[in-house]
């Protein structure tokens, strides 16, 4: 059985930079991810989010239009809408595999940073029950195994791979580390250098930066 591979990759995306985009495609072509969801947070439980849901979804679909095979899923958007509780990447996956197709699997995508914070996400350690999680080894945060806890070092030593075909013969389970060319910048420092009346061009798309400028964001 070899599964079609769905990449995921949350984010208050407040806003969405190369940074995003560049390790979807860097991750969509490495392992022929057949589409990337864009998965924006409702009320992330570790971030302030600045701007209202309409901007960042527009700026989403801005950035994403070049793209044919990546996509913007609202669902945390809209949970937020019903019942204002934050929204947590297990309910998210969980939320997600029961709408997958037969021959699917979901790659969850994070940066170094991230994954060696993962012990503090909400039931982080089910989160192999739902999907492979492809990690960005940042140069200058690479994995650190004697910087992991023990329970996550468990888990990384026991579901480690670097064969692109054992993700596609399971749905879930996996972990796999690469390190790829990637724009080092953060959405933080893009709303900074904004409110400081600095040009924020090359950090985002065009089209997103005009969209910020002609809205007059994050002033």
């Amino acid at each position: 059985m070899s599964l079609k591979l769905v990449g995921v990759l949350g984010g208050a995306f407040d806003p969405i930079h190369h940074g995003h985009i560049k390790l979807a495609k860097a991750w969509q072509n490495f392992a022929s991810l057949s589409k990337v969801l864009f998965i924006p947070s409702g009320l992330a439980p570790h971030k302030n989010i600045v701007l209202e849901n309409k901007h960042r979804l527009e700026m989403l679909n801005l950035a994403l239009n070049p793209y044919a095979n990546f996509f913007i899923d609202d669902r945390e958007i809209k949970k937020y809408q019903i019942d204002h509780k934050p929204s947590y990447t297990i309910e998210t996956l969980q939320s997600l595999t029961k709408e997958k197709k037969d021959g699917e699997g979901f790659c969850f995508l994070m940066g170094s940073d991230a994954f060696m914070n993962l012990g503090s996400w909400h039931l982080w350690n089910e989160l192999f029950n739902y999907c492979h999680i492809l990690i960005v080894e940042r140069r200058e945060s690479p994995i650190l195994e004697d910087q992991l806890t023990s329970a996550l070092k468990k888990e990384w030593d026991d579901r480690l791979t670097g064969d692109i075909e054992d993700l596609r013969r399971s749905s879930h389970g996996l972990v796999m580390a690469k390190q790829f060319e990637y724009i080092d910048v953060s959405s933080s420092q893009i709303r900074e250098a904004i409110y400081s009346n600095k040009n924020p061009i090359g950090l985002l798309p065009a089209e997103v930066a005009d969209y910020i400028s002609l809205n007059k964001l994050y002033r």
